[in-house]
Formats: C-alpha cells, structure tokens, sequence
C-alpha cells in the first residue's frame, strides 16, 4: 500500500490487487455500507492517518474510488465546514405569452392604466414569442391577472421557464416594463 499526503487535508492511497486480496476485498467490493467493507477501510483512513499524521478521527471524510489495472486508488479529502448559501425568496414568477407585439403592447396599456401596485416586470422576445414576466411577493391580483388573459395566448407559473427565458431569451425591457412602456401611451 502506498500512502501519499497531498496536502493538509487530502491523501492518495493506491492498493495493488494482492493488497486488496490481503483485505479479501475487491474494488467492486469496496462499499461502505458493507460491514466488511467499512472495517477494511477504516483500517486502511488508520493507517493513512498513522503514516501521514493527519489525524482523522472523528471527521467527515469523502472517499474517492478509481479502478486501474492492477488495483485500485483511493482519494482520501477532509471536509471542511460547507459554506451554506440562501435562496432568496423574491416572490412568484408569472410568466405571460402573447404571440405579438400588439397584444402585448395592448395589455401593457391596460396594466398601466388600472395598475396600483408596484410589481417588477420585464419583457422577452424568444421564438417569435414575447414574454411578460411578473414578480411579486404576493399572488397577482385577480384584476390584473384576468386583464393579461384577455391578451395572452398563455401563461406559466414555472421559476426554471422564467430561468430559461433568462439565458436563452432576448431580454428587450429588464426592469420595470410596464411603467417603462405604459408611460408613452
């Protein structure tokens, strides 16, 4: 068994098929839900740990298995405490499809004459299609929701098509469409 230390947190360990024999395991065997399995790779994060002095008791560790001809390599990685990142929650995403820009142009008009809430609104052009996205931290209000629907052909309630529309639309207003637009009527 040769036991290498990467770095401060990271070991390489390579086991030759007689190694693995000596342990009556096989890389396919190696699996730590498997009683056997697990006491035979303590034994060897043990030893690592002993050669290395890395000291990894008591620490989550990712093992990284690779099969090679005449053995197999272990990655042995302390984890280190894992940044969490937050989601903010901006509101719901109600994403409008009219399949012109008359109708949409229409429907701004509409929104911006009845409108009295402040909501952001932007507008996509993607496959001939334009795309009205409204977020607000609320569920749009029943008026301003039945006045779009006299104008779309659609509409969607779906965060990964409003990310779609993102990355794969052309953005042609981003913030504030309705205000933006329904000044100029």
């Amino acid at each position: 068994m040769k036991i290498e230390q990467i770095d401060n947190s990271r070991i390489l360990i390579s086991l030759c098929d007689k190694e693995l024999q000596k342990f009556s395991v096989t890389f396919e065997s190696l699996d730590f839900s498997e009683g056997h399995s697990r006491s035979v790779i303590r034994e060897i994060i043990q030893n690592a740990s002993a050669q290395t002095g890395i000291d990894m008791s008591n620490k989550k560790i990712l093992i990284e298995a690779l099969k090679y001809e005449h053995g197999c390599i272990l990655l042995l990685t302390l984890s280190k405490k894992r940044k969490t990142y937050h989601v903010k929650f901006y509101g719901n995403s109600d994403i409008f499809i009219f399949n012109s820009a008359e109708s949409l142009l229409s429907c701004i008009k509409a929104l911006y004459n009845i409108q009295n809430d402040k909501f952001f609104s932007s507008v996509f052009l993607y496959n001939q299609n334009y795309y009205l996205v409204i977020k607000s931290s609320s569920p749009l209000k029943s008026k301003y929701s039945d006045t779009i629907r006299e104008f779309c052909v659609s509409s969607k309630h779906n965060s990964l098509f409003n990310s779609f529309l993102l990355e794969h639309g052309k953005i042609l207003i981003s913030n504030n469409a309705i205000q933006n637009i329904g000044k100029y009527f």
